[in-house]
């Protein structure tokens, strides 16, 4: 195979999170998967990887037990180490396939961010040097969720934000569609691992989406969302090992907006003395990159921040961390957002309580509540920082 290919096709851009990566072998199925597309397509292909499972978050407890707040620049350097292990991983799978393969560094994708280096804003896409990559090899493999700043450093995107380097790649290059594969059926109305009986969209528009992402949904990164709508970008959410199917997975781009329910899991809920306190903090935790719900309850003003993240105790020192509490929001197809706070350890039922309400099941079939399946963590995520116990996390108060 080589890398010539028609000046009018258009690339490929696939998307694999770190779920495909559980095993080495998941290197193979990638490996193989993209070399069919790229084979029955007969067009270039751009393959942007995520680290293994576990990795990231592995990495980030080994820079907290060592220093409570490091530079973002010194963060980001470590913690996209785990990208760049995979994109030579998912290179030599390739390679043992029979296919040679173009593995990049952020510096070599064209995508240039600005602000703090673990949580940079992507500011703009440049083909070139991709395009290139795609004239010399029929298949480039790019570190997902990062980029570099102006002064040429490795820049974050942000924690999960594979599919916003996915989506800029595929509309910088004039893609018509991005796929992003992941550990779920498509985008679905709850978390599937709370909520069994969450239902996977066929289809959403941008716009809901978007707002899913926006009140803190793990579906598709909202500045993914921004670029491939400004690009005209079709998004399709899959499942991986992908089974071909007509009605797998979710099409992001016309459609309709949904209704769901949705567990701030990750997040702890703060309060303040009044509504204006809360604006400015918002306000200013935005500017960091931040991703926040703003929320009331019937005496207080409230909102969401991600937990540990760096830096946002200088804005909250006028707030009170509500402790073992968890944000749920009930978003529905109006456009409407509904807000409860619960103990985290009820926030479970209280997602399905609300989701049966929203998505009423006529039948009658569902049954009690399950545990919800342990997330895949692969065994070689803790191949750069040992195979000891991991350092355990501080649960303390960011003030």
């Amino acid at each position: 195979m080589t890398g010539r290919h028609t000046p009018d096709s258009r690339p490929l851009v696939l998307k694999f999170g770190g779920s495909a990566f559980a095993d080495l072998d998941g290197y193979h199925r990638v490996a193989q998967y993209a070399v069919r597309r790229s084979t029955e397509e007969k067009r270039p292909l751009v393959v942007v990887v995520s680290a293994m499972s576990g990795t990231t978050g592995r990495l980030q407890q080994t820079l907290d037990a060592l220093a409570a707040d490091p530079p973002a620049h010194t963060a980001a350097m470590l913690l996209t180490t785990g990208e760049t292990v995979s994109v030579a991983l998912l290179a030599a799978a390739l390679d043992a396939e029979g296919v040679p393969a173009c593995p990049l560094a952020a510096g070599d994708t064209g995508l240039l961010a600005e602000g703090p280096g673990d949580r940079a804003g992507l500011t703009s896409a440049s083909p070139e040097a991709l395009s290139k990559a795609l004239a010399d090899c029929p298949i480039a493999v790019v570190p997902g969720g990062q980029a570099v700043d102006a002064a040429g450093r490795i820049v974050m995107l942000g924690r999960n934000s594979s599919d916003l380097s996915a989506a800029a790649t595929a509309a910088m290059l004039g893609a018509d569609t991005c796929e992003l594969f992941s550990d779920v059926p498509g985008v679905c109305t709850a978390d599937p691992y709370l909520v069994p009986e969450a239902r996977t969209l066929s289809r959403i528009s941008y716009e809901g989406v978007r707002r899913m992402s926006r009140h803190g949904a793990k579906v598709v990164h909202e500045g993914a969302v921004d670029w491939a709508e400004r690009g005209g970008v079709r998004l399709l959410c899959r499942p991986f090992p992908w089974s071909e199917g007509p009605k797998g997975g979710t099409a992001v781009g016309t459609g309709p907006e949904a209704a769901a329910v949705v567990v701030h899991k990750d997040s702890d809920v703060w309060c303040f003395r009044s509504g204006r306190e809360r604006r400015a903090a918002g306000g200013r935790l935005r500017a960091e990159g931040l991703g926040i719900t703003e929320f009331d309850t019937a005496s207080e003003a409230c909102l969401t921040v991600p937990t540990g993240a760096r830096g946002a105790a200088r804005h909250l020192r006028t707030a009170r961390r509500l402790d073992d509490l968890c944000l749920v929001t009930t978003l529905r197809a109006d456009g409407r957002a509904e807000h409860t706070v619960v103990p985290r350890s009820d926030a479970a039922a209280e997602a399905r309580r609300r989701h049966a309400l929203l998505h009423p099941d006529p039948a009658g079939t569902t049954g009690p509540a399950v545990p919800p399946p342990a997330k895949a963590r692969s065994p070689h995520s803790d191949v750069l920082v040992g195979s000891g116990p991991a350092p355990a996390p501080e649960n303390k108060p960011l003030d």
